[in-house]
């Protein structure tokens, strides 16, 4: 822990901070959802009355397209949980549906109103419906299979508003997640649980606040007020957080940025966080760093990880990347992750084939899974996937009988 808290010690003294930069992008400014497809939903016609709207939208600068859109994610799964001593045909077998649907409006001067909702449907029963890091292998949770758990929750509801192009706020329910780190995110505050990084999207449900946000030239500062939610389990506090761009150090550390965060909940400990990330030729390095005050001691909790891009063959879709990180949280949680994807192997310049290994360096123990991704269009993706614990089988990551796991799932976007 010294030694990562000294390399970002530094790297933030021995870097010039960036003087200059454009204002930042809107998705910067708004937070807009990385899981919203950009779906034109006016389709234009033949008919003269469509020229017509579309001639007077041209002339005022903007288009209908972009004042209104509404769409949505289609998700269909089925997960089949492979029992020891079990007859095939025996085993549990889960079908979770997830839709979500959602309204942007896009009003003049850059303000905007954006809504989001969340229905889960699972026929079986056996899954929960609810996102969850508690078990990576079943990210739904488990349900008691005596209904067919069906839910429907808001995900996000909130109204972006500025002054002056200068200070930009979010109020209502929004959907937020900081922290440099790929997997683990320590300085990852203001939700009540950590993100499942085996689902394609972050379904957790965004948290109610009033943000605001300051850009100064390439910087951006942050502070937001916390409503809590007792449903969610979202606490009630204050939230800082300051992030600083750097450039690059002669011709071999490449440009990187640094943040500051402090979380201030309500009637419990606060805490305070780092995250640098850092580009070294090749390669994008980062560390995350958390630590809170208790009454015996301060806890920590880290993350230090790279990722690494490069091409083997002349494709543009034949790429390879490497994940790599390390998290630790005090004596209570050591893991190690090792993620491999490869992009358009032997012809197949749609498909990406995933490999990720997660371990747990206390318990002795493991998870490895395979998925195998295919982009039948720029709306529809789907995946087949294989996982299967190994190590001790008193390890986190082995379920009571449970010797493997595969699936398949279809994401239609519209």
């Amino acid at each position: 822990m010294k030694r990562i808290l000294l390399l970002a010690g530094l790297v933030w003294l021995t870097a010039g901070l960036a003087q200059a930069a454009d204002r930042p992008s809107e998705s910067d400014m708004f937070g807009g959802s990385p899981d919203t497809p950009a779906v034109k939903t006016d389709k234009a016609d033949s008919t003269g009355d469509a020229n017509a709207i579309a001639s007077q939208l041209a002339s005022t600068g903007t288009s209908k397209e972009e004042t209104l859109q509404i769409g949505g994610t289609l998700s269909s799964e089925v997960d089949a949980y492979i029992q020891s001593g079990v007859p095939l045909t025996q085993n549990v077998v889960s079908n979770p549906n997830v839709l979500f649907l959602y309204l942007d409006s896009k009003l003049e001067n850059d303000n905007r109103v954006f809504g989001k909702i969340r229905a889960f449907y699972d026929p079986t029963g056996v899954s929960s419906g609810n996102p969850t890091s508690a078990s990576y292998t079943n990210p739904y949770g488990f349900g008691n299979g005596s209904s067919d758990n069906l839910t429907v929750n808001l995900q996000e509801l909130r109204v972006s508003a500025n002054i002056g192009h200068q200070v930009f706020f979010n109020i209502g329910r929004q959907k937020v997640k900081y922290g440099a780190a790929k997997f683990f995110n320590p300085t990852d505050f203001l939700n009540p649980q950590p993100f499942n990084f085996f689902l394609p999207t972050d379904e957790r449900t965004g948290v109610d606040m009033i943000k605001m946000q300051i850009p100064s030239g390439s910087s951006n500062f942050y502070a937001a007020g916390v409503a809590g939610n007792p449903t969610t389990g979202s606490i009630p506090g204050g939230y800082f957080r300051g992030e600083l761009p750097y450039s690059q150090i002669a011709n071999i550390i490449g440009a990187g940025e640094i943040s500051l965060s402090a979380w201030l909940p309500k009637n419990q400990s606060g805490r305070i966080g780092y995250d640098i990330s850092q580009q070294v030729d090749d390669f994008d390095i980062y560390v995350e760093g958390a630590a809170t005050q208790t009454p015996n001691a301060w806890q920590d909790a880290t993350s230090a990880g790279f990722t690494w891009t490069g091409r083997y063959a002349d494709r543009e879709t034949n790429t390879i990347s490497l994940n790599g990180e390390y998290f630790q949280a005090g004596a209570a949680a050591e893991y190690g992750i090792l993620a491999i994807n490869l992009g358009g192997p032997g012809g197949l310049n749609d498909i990406n084939f995933i490999v990720t290994n997660l371990m747990d360096l206390i318990g002795n123990s493991g998870l490895s899974r395979l998925d195998i991704v295919c982009q039948f269009t720029d709306r529809i993706t789907g995946r087949v996937y294989g996982a299967a614990p190994w190590g001790s089988a008193s390890g986190t990551f082995y379920l009571p009988g449970q010797i493997a796991q595969s699936g398949m799932r279809l994401d239609v976007n519209f």
